[in-house]
């Protein structure tokens, strides 16, 4: 016979549970340590025992983590305290002794602490090199990344030039700094914008605040014929850190300036290639001509 199924407490809409596992927990309001499933989604913490929901905390409500050594079967145990706040009353803790605990710690910290935002980027980038500042700020922008996209827009001679840039540059200060890597590499996962699974990719860890600096920007569009062309006010930026992307009839043009960091999104009215396209840069304003086409395949510039 095939085992029981496993019962799952209902979830929310668009829900997904990211750790379960059993372990000691201690709530507050109850005496003493039991026995309960915890499991980490990507909206709340849940304490789950016996079919029935013992405590639930929103992710959001989350204000701190701390460590410290509880007795528990015995023995003292390394425990990690998630403090709260309920119902506008003063800050509340539940304590969790699991193994692995550092691993939730980090995945609590990323889902409800980390703020991932303009400000935290260009803090990072000024630390980093210009290739390593132009893998972060491509992720920061696009979520996720093939390792082949991040070798061209780092400008990288192979894939192992990239894997060193993530791992013995760009990791090691965001764990210095942030406490965790803050990028991961997934063989499969769902886009959480377009609901689409993602092989094989470079993700950017934890909640992103903005994807880009909202900013307005005169923009001028120009039907020559054959092609457009756009006109952009663009500020504190050379001709080499701009970044084109076209697919179909949007263009997405990119600025990786440790200092400038932005993403502008533009619709045409007909589909764009970037063959035999003329990219310049002068008092502030760039140029850009695309040929009309019919492809929609997406194709990176770099200059």
């Amino acid at each position: 016979m095939p085992p029981p199924k496993r019962a799952t407490p209902p979830l929310q809409n668009d829900e997904t549970i990211l750790l379960r596992q059993q372990g000691g927990c201690k709530l507050p309001g109850k005496p003493g340590w039991c026995v309960a499933e915890c499991i980490l989604t990507n909206k709340r913490l849940l304490f789950w025992q016996l079919r029935r929901m013992m405590a639930e905390i929103p992710l959001a409500t989350i204000t701190r983590l701390k460590n410290r050594k509880h007795y528990y079967v015995m023995r003292n145990r390394d425990a990690l305290g998630i403090c709260f706040t309920h119902k506008r009353s003063q800050e509340r803790c539940a304590w969790l002794i699991l193994n692995g605990i550092d691993i939730w710690k980090s995945r609590l910290f990323q889902m409800a602490l980390l703020k991932v935002d303009e400000a935290l980027i260009q803090r990072l980038s000024r630390k980093l090199d210009k290739s390593c500042a132009a893998i972060l700020s491509h992720l920061f922008h696009h979520r996720h990344a093939r390792i082949a996209q991040l070798a061209e827009v780092c400008h990288a001679k192979n894939h192992t030039e990239v894997l060193m840039h993530i791992r013995d540059a760009i990791n090691p200060l965001t764990r210095r700094t942030l406490g965790l890597p803050l990028l991961t590499f997934e063989k499969k996962r769902i886009d959480p914008q377009t609901q689409e699974p993602v092989l094989f990719s470079w993700w950017m860890v934890g909640p992103l605040d903005s994807l880009y600096k909202k900013e307005q920007r005169m923009v001028d569009i120009f039907d020559e014929g054959d092609h457009f062309l756009i006109i952009l006010e663009v500020k504190q930026v050379d001709l080499s850190d701009l970044r084109v992307f076209t697919q179909g009839t949007k263009v997405t043009i990119q600025s990786l300036h440790p200092q400038s960091l932005w993403r502008e999104c533009i619709e045409l009215p007909q589909p764009v290639s970037l063959d035999r396209h003329i990219l310049s840069l002068k008092h502030a304003l760039m140029s850009l001509s695309l040929q009309k086409t019919s492809s929609s395949a997406q194709e990176p510039l770099s200059h």
